[in-house]
């Protein structure tokens, strides 16, 4: 019995009865075994290595998109890496509080209270940072002190703050906000009217000076100083926003010559 098989060049090439290449045992010559064998341990090798190639290309998350203004119709996301949640966050503030502020991921529910946040960095100066908080069609980050981020968990939770001193944040990136008392939008898609605040700062009151900010601004679109209410809970006591650039614009923070 022959066999024909190609050759090198294509043509046709006979093959004896009883060659190696001819005989139909029902077995496989070991040589031949061994060349499987080492062909599938590349292929998984190549295999591996290429799943490797892509989940770091996949990883390196490029920073600059932690500052940079999102594109049209897209919304900020938690779905970043810790590195870039950092580099975010400390955008919120100038650096004489971000070099040694902690900086805290939001929890999936804030109303559950920083607590429940994830620590990304520890700090030192009583500061903490927050990245963006999802779905909002710009940068949001903020730095509070202790004062702020007792009086933001309470009103979050629809507590009374019950603080004895003056709070201070920073949200130097800026904000977009919906409008006084709108309902929190479940997709950010359905919002009519974003407001854009510009760079600012953010000051709260002692419970028992809460008079002192009435009569105040309450237009977002001014960029006057106005105050606003992040709960409607009766408890809640007002924040007072004071715009130091306008909506859109960028504070850049440079040493002195």
């Amino acid at each position: 019995m022959r066999a024909i098989r190609q050759n090198a060049f294509g043509g046709p090439e006979v093959l004896k009865a009883g060659s190696v290449e001819a005989k139909d045992v029902g077995g496989t010559h070991p040589r031949t075994r061994r060349s499987k064998e080492v062909l599938k341990a590349k292929t998984a090798l190549y295999a591996a290595f290429g799943f490797a190639a892509i989940s770091s290309v996949a990883l390196a998350e490029d920073l600059s998109s932690a500052t940079a203004p999102l594109a049209p119709e897209t919304f900020t996301t938690s779905a970043h890496s810790d590195k870039w949640k950092i580099a975010n966050a400390l955008s919120a503030g100038p650096a004489s509080i971000t070099d040694h502020a902690a900086v805290i991921d939001w929890p999936t529910n804030p109303k559950d209270g920083m607590s429940h946040g994830r620590v990304l960095r520890q700090g030192s100066n009583g500061w903490t940072c927050m990245p963006d908080v999802p779905g909002r069609p710009q940068h949001d980050p903020m730095c509070v002190d202790g004062t702020m981020m007792k009086w933001l968990m309470a009103t979050l939770a629809g507590q009374k703050p019950d603080i004895d001193r003056v709070g201070l944040s920073y949200m130097l990136m800026g904000e977009a906000r919906q409008g006084q008392n709108a309902s929190p939008a479940k997709d950010p898609i359905h919002v009519e009217e974003w407001f854009y605040v510009g760079p600012h700062i953010m000051v709260v009151l002692p419970d028992s000076a809460r008079g002192a900010l009435e009569g105040i601004n309450q237009d977002l679109s001014n960029n006057q100083p106005y105050t606003t209410l992040l709960s409607s809970a009766h408890a809640a006591t007002p924040l007072w926003v004071i715009p130091v650039a306008k909506g859109g614009d960028r504070i850049k923070e440079e040493p002195s010559k």
